[in-house]
Parts: structure tokens; C-alpha cells; sequence
């Protein structure tokens, strides 16, 4: 009895408890609920969770807007923007391993906009503000020229009484990738207690490239603003998460490897505040927001102008609408922009008008640039014969001078130089003049739409690299790839290498150099680490022009130096009396310098062991 009277007290207990844990919990739960909406509220300015209102469940509809190179799918909730197809470029496919995907640069509502209006209490309930993306748009016109939509409006009802908003879409004809987009409301302003609108726009960034990582590097935003009367460029970072406040904003670009969407605005707009933030894993690469506020008097109607542009990163393209947007494409920085945008994209168009593979477009590309530096190697490699021809007078100098004062080693050398004519310099100067072009085809190639998804024999697309063997680990700094390309271009540089340099490791093994002869293969296998991964078109433009490279010594050798002749001069030019020019003056100043602080400091520390 006294048992089942405990589980009597038992069970009215467990009872009590659970009628106390459910009652603290709706409480908390309520507080809960309270706090986070205005947790959400301060912390995230950009789309805001509430409605305005409990409706019925609508359908959504969807509108569409198409020219020949693009197809835009506008949806009734929210009046936004859910896809938009680039109908002449393809995504790449992993599993076929090519570009054959639909390119989709918005879908699944990836890319959304709405407005906020911050409504009066008064009328109806007590929701403080009026959310577009909660709005149901209705087409109010349709404009269609032969088979395609091109102008649509969709009109959005105030829930608390009078008034409407209207989204106005207009599609360019043919193949142009802008939108025009129109915004205006007609009897909004009576029911807002505050009179400035928040704009927010989101886009997440999909990955449409081959290799995501190197694509996520050329994915960020750039933006233009106005200062001191003139317009600027900047950009938030590529690798990080970063925020930033704007005034005078003209236009916002979402640049990704080789597509964009940017956001024009028809007047500046004073006060925008953007974020970007970044993806290491998943579809999308990028997630970027940015929200801006307007200002509209009592009794007055809202009216905004914008342009939308979806579409590729072509520089003649983007250049025609004159708000510099080309220099979004990263040609490079400084004198390496110019040398891309006004040499090698020049020399490249002219030959894709041949129409023939852009792999040979490449090599007679290269073909085209050799040609032209033609003057600079036919002089390096005349100096280095030239140099071969002294090194017996060389290595007698160094014999003479080998216990002797250096500064007095290296003056006689300079003499010798002087008296067979020859400026070493020249082979510097020659050698710098090419470095620039050799490093600005490192932005030229992986950023030219022109090649993407193009083939070449094994390659499947110019603009990535190209693989002819998958590894089943990754190595440091050289990939979980072979790239054939890769390995051609190090094979011929090294080939070049030893060739260019004949009879250099003879001259440092007589004078105890021993690096030099480790050198010599050292360049070639950095460079067959550092670019496993790059475009290939990168990497045949390289092999190409070392195998160019190797032709024009074997040609100038054989026909174009005679080194007889270049040694008939050299005794010539030693019997003619020596005329000094600035750089010999400087370097034989140098050199006297050099010598006197060498005799003073030499003095100064025998007189202090004294």
C-alpha cells in the first residue's frame, strides 16, 4: 500500500514537472523568439525575416524576358530577377569534363533585391515595415517584338490600403547584355512614418570554371565612386571577408573569372554599404550584399533609374558603355595592364580573325612577338658570342690579378671590355626590356574569355590547365595533376638554357663557381612547378617561344655571325682609341670610388694594428 501510495506521489510529481517545464517553456520560448527577431533585425541590415502581413498561400508565377544572347525568368514574389541565361556560353561540366552545362549566372532566386518601407503603426496592424519580397507583383503590361518579351511591368499592391509599387523591365534588342530597370511607387508616402527606403541586394557567386580555387581568385567586387570630381576604382578582396561604406557610388560590379553582373545607377548614390563574404567549399564561391537608403519628401512619389548588365568579360564590349568597367578584367597593374590591353590583345584579335584554332592562333601569335623582339635576341646573343671570344684574355686577367687587389682585377676587366667594344649592360638592358612581357602573359591568358573552353589536341580548355594524368595525392605547389604543356615548356627551357649559356660552366668551373652549373637546371624545374596549374595557353605561348627561341640561335649562328669576323673587329676596335660615353664614365667612376674607400679603410686597419 505503501508503495503504490509512492507511486501516487510519483506520478503527480512527474505531472507537476512536466506542467512546469512546458509552462517555462512557452514563456522562454516566446522571449526567445522576441529576442532573436530583434537580434536578426540589428544584425543582419540585409533582408530582414518578417512579413507584412497573414495571407493566403499564392502561387508564384514567372515571367520571362529574352533577346538572342539572353533569357531572364522575373518571378511574381518579390517582383525580382530568379534566372538569367546566357544563351551563346556554356558552365563546365565535371562529369563530362568539358563546358556543355547551360550557364546560369542566376538561379534558384541566387541573385535578390527588395525594398524596405518603414510603415506608420496606425493603419491595420502593427508591423512595423513594408518588405517587397513578400509582395506579390502582377503583370501589369507586356511588350513583345516577334517572338520575345521585351518590356514588362509588374505592379505590387500596398497591403494597407491605397497606393502600388512597379518594377519595369526592359530588355536591349539582339545581343546586348544590359537590362534597363525602373522603379516607381504611386501613393506609398502617406503610410510611412520614416521617409527613407532601404535597397538590399544579395547575389551568391556560382562556381561555373574548371579548377574552383583558381577560379574563387578572379571572383571579388569592384565598384566606381567620385571623389574630388573624378571617378574611381576600387575593389574589396578576393581571399577574405570584407565590408566597406561607399558615398558616391556609380556602379557595383560582382566580377567573376569571365562573367559579371553590375549594378548601374543613374545618379550617384550617397550612402551604400557593401560586404562580400567568401566560400572555401559548396556551389557557390562568393556571397555578396550591399544595401543602400533613399530619401523621399512628404506626398511624393518614389522614382529610380537603374541598368542592369549580366554577361561575359569582354573588353571591347564592356568599353562601349564609357564608364570604364572594362578595367574591372585584371590585365595586371601598372605597366603590365597596358602592355596586355594595348599589345598582346591587339596582335590577338587581329589574328582570330583568320578563324583558325585558337591553339594556332597561340603559336602564331608568339610567332608575331618573337618577330618583333627578333632585334633584341639577335644582340644578346652577338654579346654572348663576343664574350666567348675574350674569355682567353678573361682568364689571363684573372690569372695576372688573382692575388692582387680586386678593384684593380676589376678595372682591367672594364679596360678589356672598352677596348673590344663591348657593353655589358647591353645584355641587361635587353633582359629587363623582356621581363615585363614575360609576366604580364600571366594575367593575359587565364582572363581572356575569347579562350575559354576552347581546345587544342589534349586540351580541353585554353584558359585552365591541362591534365594528361590525375594523381592520387596533391603536391606542395604543383598540384594533384601532370600537365603535358607544362613539362614540354621546362624540357625546352632547359634545352634554351644550356644552349644560350655554351661554354659559361667551362668559365665558372675555372674560376670556382660551382653554382652556376646548378643553376642552370634550377629555373626550369621552378617553373615546371609554378605553372602545372595555370591556363594552358599560358603554358603552349612559353613552349612555343623557347622552341622559337632555340631555332633563332641555331639561325643566327649559322647565318647571321661569323666568328671570325666578330673577332677581327674586337682586335679592330682595340686599336682605336677608346671614346667614353656616359655609362662607361659612371661605371669607371664607380669602380674609382670603390677603389679609394677599399685603400682607406685597408690603410685605416693597418695603422690601428700599429
Amino acid at each position: 500500500m505503501k508503495d503504490k501510495k509512492l507511486d501516487y506521489q510519483s506520478t503527480i510529481g512527474l505531472l507537476l514537472i512536466l506542467f512546469i517545464l512546458t509552462i517555462f517553456t512557452y514563456f522562454n520560448v516566446s522571449e526567445d523568439k522576441k529576442y532573436s527577431s530583434e537580434k536578426i533585425i540589428k544584425r543582419d541590415p540585409f533582408f530582414f525575416k518578417t512579413s507584412f502581413s497573414k495571407t493566403k498561400k499564392k502561387i508564384n508565377n514567372y515571367f520571362h524576358l529574352e533577346n538572342d544572347v539572353l533569357k531572364l525568368k522575373i518571378s511574381s514574389l518579390g517582383g525580382s530577377i530568379n534566372e538569367v541565361f546566357l544563351k551563346k556560353y556554356k558552365a563546365y561540366d565535371p562529369i563530362h569534363l568539358s563546358h556543355n552545362k547551360n550557364l546560369y549566372l542566376i538561379k534558384d532566386s541566387s541573385f535578390l533585391y527588395k525594398m524596405i518601407f518603414f510603415k506608420k503603426e496606425n493603419f491595420k496592424n502593427n508591423n512595423k515595415i513594408i518588405d517587397t519580397s513578400s509582395l506579390y507583383f502582377y503583370p501589369f503590361f507586356l511588350k513583345k517584338e516577334g517572338n520575345n518579351n521585351r518590356i514588362l511591368i509588374m505592379r505590387a499592391k500596398n497591403p494597407y490600403g491605397k497606393g502600388f509599387i512597379e518594377y519595369i523591365y526592359t530588355i536591349e534588342k539582339k545581343n546586348k547584355y544590359n537590362i534597363d530597370f525602373f522603379i516607381r511607387t504611386v501613393g506609398f508616402s502617406s503610410y510611412l512614418i520614416d521617409k527613407t527606403i532601404s535597397i538590399n541586394l544579395e547575389q551568391k557567386i556560382f562556381s561555373l570554371e574548371k579548377d574552383r580555387n583558381w577560379e574563387n581568385t578572379y571572383t571579388q567586387v569592384y565598384y566606381s565612386y567620385n571623389k574630388n570630381y573624378k571617378s574611381k576604382i576600387d575593389y574589396l578582396s578576393e581571399k577574405n571577408s570584407e565590408e566597406k561604406n561607399i558615398n558616391n557610388l556609380n556602379w557595383i560590379a560582382n566580377k567573376q573569372q569571365f562573367f559579371t553582373s553590375i549594378f548601374f545607377s543613374k545618379n550617384p548614390l550617397k550612402n551604400i554599404f557593401i560586404r562580400s563574404e567568401n566560400f572555401s567549399s559548396g556551389n557557390f564561391l562568393k556571397k555578396i550584399q550591399s544595401r543602400s537608403f533613399f530619401k523621399i519628401k512628404n506626398n511624393d512619389n518614389l522614382n529610380l533609374s537603374f541598368q542592369l548588365y549580366f554577361g561575359p568579360l569582354d573588353f571591347y564590349l564592356l568599353k562601349k558603355y564609357e564608364k570604364n568597367i572594362e578595367n574591372i578584367i585584371p590585365f595586371g597593374w601598372g605597366f603590365l595592364k597596358w602592355i596586355n590591353k594595348y599589345f598582346f590583345l591587339i596582335i590577338f584579335q587581329f589574328l582570330e580573325k583568320t578563324d583558325l584554332n585558337y591553339g594556332i592562333i597561340i603559336i602564331l601569335m608568339t610567332i608575331v612577338v618573337k618577330l618583333i623582339l627578333s632585334p633584341i635576341t639577335y644582340k644578346q646573343y652577338k654579346l654572348s658570342a663576343m664574350m666567348k671570344l675574350i674569355r682567353p684574355e678573361i682568364d689571363e686577367l684573372n690569372n695576372k690579378f688573382k692575388n692582387s687587389d680586386p678593384l684593380k682585377k676589376q678595372r682591367a676587366t672594364m679596360e678589356l671590355y672598352r677596348k673590344a667594344g663591348i657593353n655589358p649592360m647591353s645584355g641587361c638592358i635587353s633582359t629587363l626590356f623582356q621581363i615585363p612581357i614575360f609576366y604580364s602573359l600571366f594575367k593575359f591568358f587565364p582572363t581572356l574569355i575569347n579562350l575559354r573552353g576552347k581546345s587544342f589536341f589534349w586540351v580541353e580548355d585554353l584558359t585552365s590547365y591541362d591534365s594528361i594524368f590525375e594523381l592520387p595525392f596533391s603536391i606542395p605547389f604543383y598540384g594533384n595533376h601532370i600537365s603535358l604543356l607544362t613539362l614540354l615548356y621546362s624540357l625546352a627551357l632547359l634545352i634554351y638554357t644550356k644552349l644560350s649559356s655554351d661554354g659559361r660552366n667551362d668559365y665558372s668551373n675555372k674560376n670556382n663557381i660551382p653554382d652556376m652549373h646548378f643553376m642552370l637546371y634550377l629555373m626550369p624545374i621552378i617553373m615546371l612547378f609554378f605553372i602545372n596549374s595555370y591556363a594552358s595557353g599560358l603554358s603552349l605561348y612559353y613552349f612555343t617561344s623557347n622552341v622559337i627561341n632555340i631555332g633563332l640561335i641555331f639561325f643566327i649562328k649559322k647565318f647571321m655571325l661569323n666568328e671570325n669576323k666578330i673577332h677581327q673587329k674586337i682586335q679592330e676596335n682595340k686599336k682605336k682609341p677608346i671614346k667614353h660615353n656616359y655609362w662607361n664614365r659612371k661605371i669607371k667612376e664607380m669602380i674609382e670610388k670603390n677603389r679609394k674607400e677599399y685603400f682607406y679603410k685597408y690603410n685605416k686597419g693597418n695603422n690601428n694594428l700599429n
